[in-house]
């Protein structure tokens, strides 16, 4: 099958389809494959599971070791696979096949086996023990001499092997732009348009919709703008301007909006790999993709070609990964990143997360990005994590306001990095907007701490009784009706289970079967200003996987502290308490949320508990370096001394302070809440 083309051949009537166009790493057989991401991918119309098999060539081995990876039936409609089995060898050449079945569970035979050998290739990084990346530095020699990836070109110049990718969009267009005259002219000269751009290349509200957003450049004091999008009804075509009905992720102000597109549509995937993409790679190794979700990105609404429910639901992430391995097979070697995406497979080589963490991320919510940075690592995605400074109104106006020196705010970030720091993991310091960010580069960074000896631990900890009045009603979910709790506010789905609990003899679960999932169940409360609350949940979930996961946090308390969604889980777990603490400010009034928010999987909730008081639990996690020892102490509610707490260190070492010089040698070291030390032996 031919995407690009628009020639889709579908199987004989009453046959199973048939995989061909096979690639490893958009390469044919034989390929080299040099990161240990590796996909498979096929095309198969009429696809709805497949099978994948891979083992070590038997030609290279004295005893046949069988298969590395059987990835048993996976149900998907989309022709790709990301190798998710034990490690492979530098060097060694394995044999990869597929089989298909489709919608009635008539399956087609094996293909024959497809050869590659992984030989790995390392990143290159100027200091021995970091990589480092910057967003839109303002000047290209002090980029040069301390970044190892960048989105300035002329970085190159001074300093060659520096990773230099392009700013590019996919799922959104802003018009005017070079962009959007180029897919008129594209339009145009395909036939598909008289001028202009073809209609189908957007999304569409399917109803009036309100949407609040920034008006004029990303800016702390620009204002938000609701307006109302029409709908547009496809059965009703004449009702309503098609076009009105646009989906809009930002309004820059005059003359220039920002759309959603749809990606779906195999003539926009055929633009941006022929001829968008392609035109951005002039002096560059790749392109960084900005505002690329694993859902549809904007203000939610019901929109025409993607709902939200049924068999259709996850179209927009398939349509997503069709698009990426259209891109890939057209632009082999290039190097493909973006911003906030999320999937299995990933199809493109790596990702931003910005606004990753920042100081007063509470400890829950840091532990569980610290694993999801893990796991990405260990699957082999290039990451650039960005740690977000604490809030200055010249170079940081989006800052967190935590009550914190510049200096520890500097530590804490390059700490955190060094906790899950590999081969494929970059550290970044900034926030938007990106005024001259490379001046946020600090000393302490080039102090080579050495290579890891070991993976993160618990080096220290305390589980606190969370004990006093709750202030939720209903907080166990015991008093229900017509499997509905009494005192919630709901949002499907959303159900009491009777069976599955933690305590008592009920709780609640949400069972989502699609990642356009965001279902706020909520309770107001109204606490008293300038006081510390803890919020604990006991959560269980199964399966949960892609988007923000399950979570429990407070909200609309606005000048609070410590409120950010706290509480949040991914993957399969048992029950587990988990614990958040947040201080109000002059506001305190607000509502404490449990939801899903775009994943797939089961969560259970219960026992949640609102008590006035600080009842966190505090940790310190560690990480073995060959010249280091490094010690985080996230955030527990607040950043003060009364946090502090005292440990033995294993030997007398010096601190590293940010501006790279070392303290004096101590074998005891206090650290707060939100602090960390960087400890050289």
């Amino acid at each position: 099958m031919s995407i690009l083309a628009g020639v889709v051949a579908f199987p004989a009537a009453g046959q199973p389809p048939t995989p061909t166009d096979l690639v490893c790493e958009w390469q044919a057989s034989p390929a080299v494959v040099t990161d240990p991401l590796v996909h498979f991918a096929w095309e198969a119309p009429g696809q709805a599971q497949y099978q994948v098999v891979v083992r070590a060539d038997p030609a290279e081995t004295k005893v046949n070791e069988g298969d590395l990876l059987s990835t048993g039936w996976v149900a998907s409609r989309v022709g790709v696979c990301e190798y998710n089995g034990p490690p492979l060898e530098p060097g060694r050449t394995y044999l990869w096949r597929v089989r298909v079945r489709d919608a009635d569970g008539k399956a087609g035979p094996f293909t024959e086996e497809r050869r590659f050998t992984y030989t790995p290739r390392e990143l290159a990084h100027r200091l021995p023990h970091i990589r480092t990346f910057v967003n839109f530095g303002g000047n290209a020699q002090a980029v040069a001499e301390r970044y190892d990836l960048t989105f300035r070109s002329d970085a190159k110049q001074s300093r060659p092997e520096i990773i230099a990718l392009n700013y590019s969009l996919l799922c959104t267009m802003v018009i005017p732009s070079e962009k959007a005259e180029a897919l008129e002219r594209f339009c145009v000269e395909k036939g598909l348009t008289n001028q202009s751009i073809l209609e189908d290349m957007f999304v569409h509200y399917a109803r009036d919709t309100q949407v609040r957003l920034h008006v004029g450049a990303e800016r702390a004091e620009n204002p938000l703008e609701t307006r109302t999008v029409p709908g547009w009804d496809p059965a009703n075509p004449g009702g309503r301007d098609r076009a009105q009905s646009r989906v809009p992720i930002y309004y820059w102000g005059p003359p220039n909006d920002d759309f959603v597109m749809n990606v779906g549509d195999p003539r926009y995937q055929q633009f941006c790999a022929e001829v968008y993409i392609p035109s951005r790679l002039q002096g560059f190794d790749g392109v960084w993709i900005d505002t690329m979700t694993s859902h549809v990105p904007g203000p939610r609404g019901e929109i025409v070609e993607y709902p939200s429910e049924g068999p259709e639901a996850d179209k927009w992430r398939e349509d997503m990964l069709r698009m990426l391995c259209t891109t890939k097979r057209s632009l082999r070697g290039t190097l493909l990143l973006a911003n906030g995406w999320d999937s299995q497979p990933f199809v493109i080589d790596g990702v931003e997360h910005e606004n990753w963490l920042n100081i007063a991320t509470p400890l829950p919510r840091y532990e569980a990005a610290l694993a999801s940075a893990a796991e990405r690592e260990r699957r082999g995605i290039i990451q650039m994590l960005q740690v977000n400074p604490v809030y200055d109104p010249e170079s940081n106006e989006f800052g967190v306001k935590a009550d914190v020196d510049p200096d520890r705010d500097r530590l804490f970030a390059l700490a955190t990095y060094y906790l899950i720091a590999g081969d494929r993991t970059y550290f970044g310091y900034g926030q938007h907007p990106y005024r001259q960010s490379e001046q946020k580069w600090f000393p302490a960074i080039e102090f080579d701490v050495g290579r890891p000896t070991g993976e993160r631990h618990t080096f220290a900890e305390q589980t606190a009784e969370v004990a006093g009045a709750n202030l939720l009603p209903n907080g166990d979910f015991e008093r229900h009706k017509a499997g509905r709790p009494d005192d919630w506010t709901l949002l499907d789905p959303v159900a009491v289970d009777t069976e599955v609990f933690r305590g008592g003899a009920a709780s609640v679960r949400i069972d989502s079967a699609n990642t356009q999932i965001n279902n706020i169940n909520k309770q107001y409360v109204t606490l008293k200003p300038h006081t510390t609350y803890t919020l604990s949940a006991w959560v269980k979930t199964q399966d949960i996987a892609g988007g923000q996961g399950a979570q429990v946090y407070p909200y609309e308390f606005d000048g609070a502290t410590g409120a950010d969604i706290g509480i949040v889980a991914h993957g399969t777990r048992d029950w587990t308490r988990m614990v958040q603490v947040f201080r109000t400010g002059d506001d305190a009034e607000g509502r404490i949320n449990f939801r899903v928010y775009g994943s797939t999987g089961t969560a259970w909730f219960d026992d949640l508990r609102l008590v006035e008081g600080d009842h966190g639990d505090w940790r310190i996690l560690a990480r073995e370096f060959e010249k280091a020892l490094v010690l985080v102490k996230p955030f527990a509610g607040s950043v003060g001394d009364d946090t502090a707490t005292t440990h033995e260190l294993p030997a007398a070492m010096k601190p590293l302070r940010s501006d790279g010089s070392l303290g004096e040698p101590t074998s005891r070291l206090r650290l707060r809440s939100a602090e960390a030390a960087i400890l050289i032996k």
